[in-house]
C-alpha cells in the first residue's frame, strides 16, 4: 500500500508541476499579419530605429552608447543589425526591454524588420 501511495504522489506531483509554467500569449504566438505585404514597408529610419532608441537605447539607457549590456550599445545602424537576432530573441522570451513591455504591433514590426534582411532603408 505503501509503494502504491509513494507512486501515486510521484505521479501527481509530476502532473502539478507540469501545469505550472508561464505563458504570455503575445510571446507564444507572435501577431499575425492581416497580409503578408505588412512586413515589406517597414524600415530602419522610420520604424525599427526609433523603436529602438526610445525603448532600448536612448529612452532606457540599457544600451546607450559605450554599454555593455547584452549585446551592448544599439545606437547605429550596425550594432542594431548585428544583435538583431539576439534582441530579436530576448524580446520574445520577454527579457527585454527591461523595465518595459513592447506592443503586439510593436514586436511585429521588430520581426518582420528581422525576417526581412535588417534592411538599411
Amino acid at each position: 500500500m505503501k509503494k502504491f501511495a509513494f507512486i501515486f504522489l510521484i505521479i501527481a506531483g509530476i502532473v502539478f508541476l507540469n501545469g505550472c509554467y508561464y505563458d504570455k500569449e503575445q510571446l507564444l504566438t507572435p501577431p499575425k499579419s492581416d497580409s503578408t505585404s505588412a512586413c515589406i514597408n517597414y524600415s530602419f529610419k522610420t520604424d525599427v530605429g526609433p523603436l529602438i532608441q526610445v525603448s532600448c537605447s536612448t529612452g532606457a539607457g540599457c544600451h546607450a552608447s559605450g554599454s555593455t549590456n547584452g549585446p551592448g550599445a544599439l545606437v547605429t545602424y550596425s550594432e542594431i543589425s548585428t544583435a538583431g537576432t539576439l534582441c530579436q530573441a530576448s524580446i520574445m522570451a520577454g527579457r527585454m526591454p527591461l523595465r518595459s513591455s513592447l506592443t503586439g504591433t510593436q514586436i511585429q514590426v521588430f520581426n518582420c524588420w528581422i525576417s526581412n534582411g535588417t534592411p538599411n532603408n
